[in-house]
């Protein structure tokens, strides 16, 4: 089995639809695993929308 290398979580907050997107980067190390960095990102209900459209649309070319 693979090793996951992110954590994905998050919260919703206000009365706007404000949501944070907290990315975690797992680190598997030979001593164990620790979380090397995280990331916060508070996006509007429309850049949410925006970045599921293009996870969902991403083209295997645009990936590089």
């Amino acid at each position: 089995m693979e090793n996951k290398r992110y954590r994905f979580g998050g919260y919703s907050f206000g009365d706007t639809g404000l949501a944070v997107l907290r990315i975690e980067v797992i680190n598997h190390t030979e001593t164990g695993t620790n979380y090397s960095t995280e990331i916060g990102l508070e996006l509007t209900p429309d850049e949410r929308v925006e970045l599921i459209k293009k996870i969902i649309t991403l083209d295997e070319k645009e990936v590089r």
